[in-house]
């Protein structure tokens, strides 16, 4: 009886091992061909400028099952180009990475002359000088150390392998799509799926999360980049961004997010990402706003990342998340375009209307005259003019004050030892000749949230970067020269010397005097479009104090105001 139960068993045994080895040679499918660098053509270019196509929010079919934990991937890599940029994504973690802007250049590094002395003197300069270098590649928003989308649970990490080995991904293609699929060590599988987008530097993107463990997990999906350097808003280095909670939120100082550190910012979030003065790389919920938190924190591989935590996912679940990624210039027409407030990452400041109203008569300027540094001469006019009646009131107001101060300085002689009385008949006088003492300061205050909103039209807008005027390559960068500051300064003196005096004492006069060089030091940081701003701005008070010195020669004291 035993003997036959063995004669079975050995027979189901061999029928076994047959029906496997015939379906092995003939019905079982044909394992994915290995991806090697650069071997995959680049997606079609991007469709016209109709609406985003669709998200698919299921997994697609086609392609391999994910990656198990324990199985080594050799490293690849599959291009995912777009609308005005190309981009890669790798085996290493299955992101977005060495993002290239094919209609930007990279900025120019600037040498100021008197930096490059010092750096002579000091024997710290390596070569001759050079004011402009670089500037002939595309411009890199994220490098290939770079990572968007990453996705996993739990802590923070970066998201795979670290080339080949366990836990990277593999990455294929299917038509314009790019497919990157993994299983973690704790059973969650990441499928991520990268589709052209319609719009200009945008990617769709769904990332499908499937709990295959005995535990929840919670998901989360950020975007990382290693950082270094100073950083603040007269800065120009990449730093965590995001707008949450209804306003813009940066982290600029690294040693609040390293080691044990880390920041929070409750929704609802409209994007987070990671960017500098001019371009940034952002993920946008395609749902809407985001609840939850975004976590600013360091990941083990050292770089800082931005994470958006979803909610829990217990065991045998699954979820899908789509995304708009957007990596390319703070544009601030094209931002708007978008929606999602993408448009509050254009800082402008506190006068930000003004920014704007100048930004777009600067551009309408632009686009008839071509050049940006003679668009800025006219804008420059076109101010000017519009603030012509003030500066003129203002004029009028000092030699107004400049015919009574005999009196006044009378006046404080006699009531010396009194001051509210000296206070008193002062206004008397004041009044008595129609002198309005902020007469002369007025005009100025008015302008000056004009001068700050363009300082930051000059500072933020994208659309002034690496533009060139006469010898200046980049008019959002310093003069390297010193040209123009030191022509501002020179100016400014000759306007001094037109300008009224004899109402200041001694002390007041020599901060006067001191004040073209006061400026002259600011102005050589400042990007130099601005510095030319003020160039052809004092050229032009000049020559309306000028005629306005030649029309009303001798203004009297009880003149009536102009109105």
């Amino acid at each position: 009886m035993n003997r036959e139960q063995d004669r079975r068993a050995l027979l189901a045994v061999v029928l076994s091992l047959g029906v496997w080895l015939v379906w092995s040679a003939f019905f079982a499918p044909e394992p994915p061909p290995p991806v090697a660098d650069g071997a995959v053509d680049a997606p079609a270019a991007a469709a016209d400028g109709s609406s985003p196509p669709a998200v698919v929010a299921e997994v697609p079919a086609a392609g391999p099952a994910p990656v198990a934990v324990t199985e080594t991937v050799p490293f690849h890599e599959v291009p995912a180009a777009g609308e005005g940029f190309s981009s890669r994504v790798t085996s290493t973690n299955g992101t977005l990475n060495t993002v290239l802007l094919s209609d930007y250049s990279e900025g120019r590094t600037v040498t100021p002359l008197y930096a490059w002395v010092m750096d002579k003197v000091s024997g710290e300069a390596e070569s001759g000088w050079v004011p402009y270098a670089g500037g002939e590649a595309p411009h890199e928003v994220l490098g290939a150390k770079g990572a968007m989308v990453l996705a996993g649970a739990g802590a923070f990490d970066d998201d795979g392998g670290v080339g080949d080995g366990p836990g990277a991904y593999r990455v294929t293609r299917d038509g314009d799509r790019t497919i990157a699929r993994r299983v973690r060590a704790d059973g969650l599988a990441i499928t991520k799926v990268y589709t052209p987008g319609a719009v200009a530097h945008t990617t769709q993107v769904s990332v499908t999360f499937e709990n295959r463990g005995s535990t929840a997990l919670t998901p989360w999906v950020g975007v990382a980049d290693e950082m270094s350097g100073d950083a603040g808003r007269f800065m120009n280095a990449v730093r965590p961004v995001l707008h949450a909670d209804g306003s813009v939120e940066h982290v600029d100082d690294l040693d609040d997010v390293s080691g044990a550190a880390f920041e929070t910012f409750d929704g609802p979030i409209e994007w987070w990402g990671v960017g500098d003065r001019y371009f940034f790389a952002v993920l946008i919920p395609t749902d809407g706003a985001a609840t939850g938190q975004v976590v600013v924190d360091e990941t083990a591989g050292g770089r800082v990342g931005v994470f958006h935590q979803g909610a829990a996912l217990p065991p045998g679940d699954k979820q899908t998340v789509t995304y708009t990624a957007y990596s390319g210039p703070k544009d601030l027409d094209a931002l708007k375009a978008l929606g999602h407030e993408l448009e509050d990452a254009v800082e402008f400041g506190w006068f930000g209307f003004f920014a704007k109203i100048l930004l777009f008569v600067l551009k309408m300027f632009q686009k008839a005259v071509v050049n940006w540094g003679v668009a800025i001469i006219a804008l420059t006019l076109f101010v000017k003019l519009l603030f012509f009646p003030l500066t003129q009131k203002g004029f009028e107001s000092s030699r107004r004050m400049q015919a009574i101060q005999p009196k006044l300085n009378a006046m404080k002689e006699k009531f010396k030892d009194n001051k509210e009385l000296q206070t008193q008949e002062t206004m008397k006088l004041f009044k008595e000749h129609n002198v309005n003492p902020m007469g002369g300061c007025l005009p100025m205050l008015i302008q000056f949230p004009v001068w700050i909103a363009l300082y930051n039209v000059m500072l933020y807008s994208v659309e002034l970067y690496d533009t060139q005027f006469l010898y200046l390559q980049d008019l959002t960068e310093a003069d390297p020269y010193g040209i123009v500051p030191t022509a501002y300064a020179v100016l400014m003196f000759l306007q001094q010397r037109m300008m009224p005096t004899a109402s200041l004492d001694e002390t007041q006069q020599k901060v006067i005097k001191m004040m073209p060089l006061i400026f002259a030091f600011f102005m050589y940081s400042f990007p130099s479009g601005l510095v030319l701003y003020f160039c052809v701005n004092m050229v032009l008070t000049i020559l309306q104090q000028w005629f306005i010195k030649r029309k009303f020669p001798d203004v009297p004291a009880n003149a009536p105001a102009a109105s």
